[in-house]
């Protein structure tokens, strides 16, 4: 039974998708952008590149079993669908926001019929109504910066990641209706098929398992037997330091452990305080913890 997977096929999503399951081990081969579908018939696993918006509708539809895209898209989409993994990218929410010279703006408060222009408009509507707030809803696709100068709406609702095309365009944010990130998503349908389950399952930990070893170091060096409370102090690793016996050396032990990246320096001008030697750090492709 082949196992279908959708991946964005382009846009801030596509990149790190093509990266993390390509490290993950699934082999995608190369000139994606000219490809529909790739099939890895030693997984029994066929990969569609979609666009990530319609992601959401292939798996709610059955027509594949799981994907990869926007909490906002699924969100904006209205299915129920399974999340089964955040990925850690992709941040960014959706806000209100209207011109820097807007009433609007400048007292915080909505008024009845403000007009709002989105890509978005289930959450924009939904956000309204939570508030209590009669606006009327104007659906746009894409640019919606422009539609309050242009004089076509008041506000507008729309993804804002760093915030930088909203001051370019004298925008200023109100309020954030969600905030989202890249995640995996999976029917319900799908995960009771327990073969479907278990093909998917292998899938996403994999991914996690990559996610997991990305910001971290394998660290080996060499250490005075005397030093090893030190240095289990300094290497807390996953589970402490794994210590073993260095033949014809029975002063010194060769010690390991998986530390964070960022600990990297820290880690390695402590080791060589306490007589630590031979250090080795090394990247590695995946991490089951």
């Amino acid at each position: 039974m082949t196992v279908k997977m959708a991946i964005p096929n382009k846009g801030r999503l596509n990149v790190r998708a093509v990266e993390l399951v390509s490290k993950a081990g699934i082999g995608l081969g190369d000139s994606l952008e000219r490809k529909l579908s790739v099939r890895v018939p030693d997984l029994d696993l066929e990969i569609f590149f979609v666009r990530a918006q319609d992601i959401p509708t292939f798996i709610a539809s059955g027509a594949v079993d799981f994907g990869l895209t926007g909490q906002d898209l699924v969100a904006e989409a209205g299915y129920r669908l399974e999340k089964l993994l955040d990925l850690n990218f992709g941040q960014c929410r959706l806000a209100i926001a209207g011109p820097e010279y807007s009433p609007i703006v400048k007292n915080g408060v909505y008024p009845a019929g403000v007009r709002v222009a989105t890509s978005y408009p289930r959450l924009t509507r939904r956000y309204f109504e939570e508030q209590g707030v009669a606006a009327e809803i104007v659906p746009v696709q894409g640019a919606a910066e422009i539609m309050p100068h242009l004089g076509v709406s008041d506000l507008i609702s729309d993804l804002v990641a760093t915030g930088d095309t909203l001051r370019m365009n004298r925008l200023q944010e109100i309020d954030t209706v969600m905030a989202s990130e890249a995640s995996v998503f999976a029917s319900a349908a799908a995960l009771a098929d327990s073969v479907k389950q278990t093909a998917i399952t292998e899938v996403v930990e994999s991914i996690r398992a990559v996610m997991a070893a990305e910001n971290r170091r394998y660290l080996m060096a060499d250490v005075p037997k005397a030093e090893l409370p030190e240095v289990e102090k300094i290497l807390p690793g996953i589970g402490g330091p794994t210590v073993l016996e260095i033949a014809g050396h029975p002063d010194v032990v060769a010690v390991q452990a998986v530390i964070p990246t960022k600990d990297t320096y820290r880690v390695v001008n402590a080791l060589k305080k306490i007589g630590g030697r031979g250090i080795l750090t090394v990247a590695f492709d995946r991490l089951v913890e």
